[in-house]
């Protein structure tokens, strides 16, 4: 791994906690309107989205900022192709889910949910292909490449959210959503081969994706039957902690990528990144950042199921 490559390991590693920790969010509004039945369970559904407030869209922005900073001709690009959209979505989508969890009953109604289902659809979509932008020297964003980086994106949230909700809602609906996860993993499976390969191609003989690309792929594959035969046999709890591991070496395997790749595309401006830096509250910055959405993620995890009234039985 070259010099510049280790520079951009920080703002990479943001991002890839903002992917761990928001992906969950996102597949719930994903799965809803698959796996609800009446507007109990939509209100049930966006009870799981509670805090609201995790913070999580802070270490996006933290590497926002310091990729602009390090890379500013790959922000160039990406800023044609829709940056501003991007944080658009990322902003709106953290709104809708606070309102949502906070509005249960008037976003609970059966149209709501799939305008956040649709909303939630195109904002990974457009995550997935211009992500993919970064790599590409001319920033394009329509390439096969950054469609099956979207198409990724897009089944891992779904993935994450299903999982979760299988495990902090009551049945049926947990129930569902335990179905969902399983019927979607072939395709996110072969899908995310695909991705990996692609991108092992991308980044051409790199020495950082070499042994790394290999063992990582195999701790993906090998976590993620863990977690779908721990789910299958109803042990929801822990198939959802295998999928989050999973999910860590799948996103270090697509963001070492990016460490790779980038230095090769655009020139890697260490000194201007130095100099943002100490423009910024960085560690006071980080620490707020850490405790905030680590608080978040253990109060979901350790937090009650979510119960409802069941009544389509009567």
């Amino acid at each position: 791994m070259n010099a510049d490559s280790n520079v951009l390991l920080l703002p990479l590693c943001f991002f890839g906690l903002y992917m761990i920790l928001e992906a969950a969010d996102w597949g719930l509004c994903l799965a809803a309107p698959l796996v609800s039945r009446n507007n109990d369970e939509n209100r049930a559904i966006l009870g799981l989205l509670k805090p609201g407030l995790d913070g999580n869209e802070l270490w996006y922005f933290l590497g926002f900022f310091m990729m602009g900073a390090a890379v500013p001709e790959a922000m160039k690009n990406l800023s044609q192709t829709g940056s501003l959209a991007l944080i658009v979505f990322i902003v709106a989508g953290a709104l809708l889910r606070l309102a949502a969890c906070v509005a249960r009953n008037a976003f609970g109604r059966p149209v709501v949910m799939k305008l956040m289902s649709l909303f939630s659809l195109v904002a990974l979509v457009v995550m997935g292909l211009t992500g993919s932008s970064f790599l590409m020297r001319d920033g394009s964003v329509f390439s096969v490449l950054g469609i099956f980086c979207a198409l990724w994106i897009v089944l891992a949230a779904f993935q994450l959210g299903t999982l979760y909700g299988a495990v902090k809602v009551v049945n049926p609906l947990g129930e569902r959503f335990r179905a969902a996860f399983l019927v979607s993993s072939v395709l996110t499976v072969v899908v995310y081969i695909i991705l990996a390969i692609l991108l092992k191609n991308h980044a051409g003989d790199s020495n950082m994706y070499g042994s790394f690309f290999w063992i990582s792929l195999v701790a993906t594959a090998i976590l993620f039957v863990i977690a779908f035969f721990f789910t299958r046999m109803r042990h929801v709890g822990a198939g959802l902690a295998a999928v989050y591991l999973s999910s860590f070496f799948a996103i270090a395997i697509y963001l070492s990528a990016y460490a790779a790749v980038i230095p090769q595309v655009f020139p890697v401006e260490v000194e201007s990144l130095k100099n943002a830096m100490d423009g910024m509250p960085g560690t006071a910055l980080l620490v707020v950042a850490f405790v905030w959405t680590l608080g978040a993620f253990i109060w979901r995890m350790c937090r009650r199921k979510e119960v409802y009234e069941w009544k389509d039985h009567i």
